[in-house]
């Protein structure tokens, strides 16, 4: 027996090909030399008369990392932390045992991460906000950064068989394609490129953007619902002069992210000879 397609985004548990309905997309995202940082807010709403357990099942790129989500389903605030691995297991596992409530998410293979949220009580609305970073690549032939955005979200595939929303992704198991769901485009758009005064210029090859100087930096937007993918070019002055990016770590937090970091980025210039 053929089975159910999978599906992406805010799913009811243990009925996995049953899609919460999804009814706006915003994308905000913040960027600095070739860093950047996304926040992506999902809105849904349970239109049946029935509660329903839901979970959150999202595709990821190999090339992001997921480091914070923020769920407010039916106003009740749910917050991720990211820790390794471990930690988060045996905090999980402390919290059941106290008899709490709590949510255990992972991030399979690069590429589903996967949330279990609770109830989402008859005809109340959810809404789910993830962080993701990533390095942005140079678009091929120049020198500017590349950012792309998808218009909807990606398909993705993973295994059949089972109802478990963190099974493992096997690379030997027989994988299908997540199904596309009705998902609205992208509705509304914002950009903010860091360190106005390195920056060259900034265009779109596929969309008319709005482009703006601001005080926290340049600001693009779309003028409307992204209907197809995004591109957004970057060119910085002196693009191979090393730049060290500071991230502060977070004050009062006990998990990985309260460190530090520091990333330098460079992109040399070598003299061609025939």
């Amino acid at each position: 027996m053929a089975q159910a397609k999978r599906c992406y985004g805010l799913l009811v548990k243990d009925k996995v090909e049953v899609v919460v309905p999804l009814k706006n997309v915003s994308v905000s995202a913040q960027l600095k030399g070739s860093l950047v940082g996304l926040l992506s807010t999902f809105s849904y709403k349970n239109e049946t008369s029935d509660p329903l357990e839901v979970l959150f099942r999202f595709p990821v790129d190999e090339s992001w990392a997921v480091v914070g989500l923020e769920a407010v389903i039916d106003g009740r605030r749910i917050r991720a932390e990211v820790k390794e691995k471990q930690e988060a297991k045996d905090m999980y596992d402390d919290a059941l045992a106290s008899g709490l409530t709590a949510a255990l998410g992972e991030e399979k293979s690069g590429d589903i991460f996967s949330l279990a949220l609770g109830n989402l009580p008859p005809q109340a609305d959810a809404e789910l906000q993830l962080i993701m970073v990533s390095e942005l690549p140079l678009e091929a032939g120049s020198e500017a950064v590349r950012f792309s955005l998808p218009s909807v979200l990606k398909q993705r595939y993973t295994p059949a068989g089972s109802s478990d929303p963190l099974q493992p992704v096997s690379s030997s198991a027989p994988s299908q394609q997540v199904k596309q769901s009705s998902a609205p485009a992208v509705n509304q758009f914002q950009l903010i490129v860091k360190e106005k005064e390195r920056v060259s210029s900034v265009t779109s090859p596929t969309h008319t953007v709005e482009v703006m100087e601001k005080e926290q930096g340049i600001e693009v937007t779309s003028g409307g619902p992204l209907d197809t993918d995004l591109v957004v070019l970057v060119t910085y002055k002196d693009p191979h002069q090393p730049w060290a990016v500071v991230e502060e770590g977070v004050e009062g937090s006990n998990s990985l992210m309260a460190s530090t970091a520091v990333m330098v980025d460079f992109f040399p210039k070598f003299k061609v000879t025939q």
